[in-house]
This record gives C-alpha cells, sequence and structure tokens, in this order.
C-alpha cells in the first residue's frame, strides 16, 4: 500500500526516467495513482497526475498516448495550473491538430481566464509551432488583460503583465513589427531602467 503523494513524487519519477520506455512505465505508475487518488495526498489531484503522465508520454515520443492522457486530464477532479486545457492544447499541436488546438484555444478564450500563466502558456504553445501571429494575438490578448487591474494597483496582476509584456517583445521583435508603448516598457526592463 502506498503512502500520500505529493508533487515531489511526480518530479522524481520524471527526473528518474531517462529512456522511452522508462518515461511510458513512469506514465503508468502515474496513469494508475490517478485512478486512486486519495484525500491524504498533498498538492495531487487526479488532473495533475494525468498531466504528468501525459508529459511522460510526450517525452517518449508518444504524442498521440500524450494527447489521450491530457484529454483525460481535462475530464478528472482536481487542478493542474494554470488550466488543465493548456496541456491538452500542448499536446494537440504537438501532434499536428490544429484544428482540435484551434478548438481548444477558443474554449479558454470565451472563459476569460484570470491567470496571466494561461495566456502566455498559449501564445508560447504557439510560438513552438513557429504560429507566431497567433502567439501575438494571445500575448496581446493577456496583456490588455491585466493592464486595467495593474492600473488600479494589483501586485499580481503587475506580475502576469510584466511576463506577459517580455513574451509579447519576444514575438512582436520576431515578426518584425514596429515598436509600440508595450515593447518600449520590454526594452526599459531589459536596459535595467
Amino acid at each position: 500500500m502506498r503512502g500520500p503523494l505529493n508533487l515531489d513524487d511526480v518530479e522524481s519519477l520524471y527526473a528518474a526516467a531517462r529512456t522511452p520506455e522508462q518515461h511510458r512505465e513512469a506514465a503508468g505508475q502515474l496513469a494508475a495513482w490517478a485512478e486512486e487518488v486519495r484525500p491524504s495526498d498533498e498538492e495531487v489531484s487526479a488532473a495533475t497526475l494525468l498531466v504528468s503522465a501525459g508529459e511522460q508520454l510526450s517525452s517518449s515520443g508518444d504524442l498521440q498516448g500524450a494527447v489521450d492522457m491530457f484529454r483525460r486530464a481535462v475530464a478528472a477532479e482536481g487542478h493542474a495550473p494554470p488550466d488543465v486545457r493548456c496541456y491538452l492544447h500542448q499536446g494537440l499541436l504537438g501532434a499536428g491538430d490544429f484544428a482540435g488546438a484551434r478548438r481548444v484555444a477558443d474554449e479558454l478564450r470565451r472563459a476569460a481566464p484570470t491567470d496571466g500563466d494561461v495566456y502566455l502558456f498559449i501564445g508560447e504553445n504557439y510560438e513552438l509551432v513557429d504560429d507566431l501571429h497567433e502567439a501575438h494575438r494571445w500575448m496581446t490578448m493577456g496583456l490588455l488583460r491585466f493592464v486595467s487591474d495593474v492600473e488600479q494597483g494589483d501586485d499580481l496582476a503587475a506580475g502576469d503583465a510584466a511576463l506577459l509584456v517580455r513574451a509579447r517583445y519576444r514575438i512582436r521583435r520576431s515578426l518584425e513589427l514596429p515598436t509600440d508603448d508595450y515593447d518600449a516598457l520590454a526594452e526599459s526592463a531589459l536596459r535595467g531602467d
């Protein structure tokens, strides 16, 4: 009988896996644990375990298996920060299902997330597959979502906005877009002004 699980247990499985077979074995262990989550498990939900299993499968090269795990995670109990659908979006893009990824992104957009990491995650997912226009759209959408909160003195929103400004700046440079006010903020931060 196993003891209570925590994030260290999940991370140690990932760190120990070196070969595709070890990643698949770790994914199997995580999926089994997800079936038996207990109240004594700390910081670990079925969703977080299934997301970790999907990441293990992705590392093994089994992209479709990873997508299947991420789908299970979306349907499972619990939270996987910033939003479990971000991992499904990433998996779908990695597997080449751009239409499916677009549907997940649209669902997230309609939900109007309050966590800036969602916008950053989705934007970076698009950046990784070289869809820089969509990456820029998500970074800008997230930044605009938090600007009014920052102006009202919300420190958490300021942190989200700062990350989005820097990531958006990187993407805008890749797109060779003209400098705007937010880019000027990013340039100032990079210089240490």
